[in-house]
């Protein structure tokens, strides 16, 4: 069985996420490849659908999560807290995309949220959730440069019968 080439394109993606973190000191680049994972199809047209759906969800996520992390600097982030507004929120956040006809982000949106609140530094809040929508923004612009900078699969062309062109 042989490798593909949107396997490898996936492989590169997350290489070039990776090393763009490293080279500009991001904190983390599980967003960044992520989403290029996710955004990175078998087309241009079908990865630019996918790039605008998950960076929606990524947004709507982090925006979320920034709600989020007032109510914890208003309410406190105790147990009873965490119980009752994360969930609620996540069901705000996933009826909110199926409302603008977005249901393509909401798995990206949920899993942006729940990073974010999970993984959140504690000297960080807001400036955390605003990192990783440019993190996504990033594994976008990857997997775009990806489709465009190696083409799409190339179809064989099909012999032309002389008897099927009469």
């Amino acid at each position: 069985m042989k490798i593909g080439m949107r396997t490898i394109k996936t492989g590169l993606s997350v290489f070039i996420c990776i090393l763009i973190s490293f080279i500009f000191n991001r904190e983390t680049y599980v967003v960044s490849s992520i989403t290029a994972v996710f955004t990175l199809r078998e087309d241009m047209y079908n990865t630019l659908k996918f790039g605008r759906h998950r960076v929606v969800g990524n947004i709507t996520g982090a925006l979320f999560s920034v709600v989020a992390i007032f109510i914890f600097n208003q309410l406190g982030d105790g147990r009873l807290v965490q119980l009752f507004s994360i969930p609620l929120l996540i069901t705000l956040m996933i009826w909110l995309l199926s409302v603008a006809n977005c249901y393509e982000g909401t798995v990206g949106a949920c899993a942006t949220f729940l990073t974010i609140l999970f993984m959140i530094p504690d000297n960080q809040s807001y400036s955390y959730a605003l990192a990783r929508v440019l993190d996504s923004f990033i594994g976008m612009f990857v997997a775009f440069g990806m489709n465009t900078a190696i083409p799409c699969r190339i179809k064989k062309l099909m012999p032309i019968k002389k008897d099927s062109i009469e």
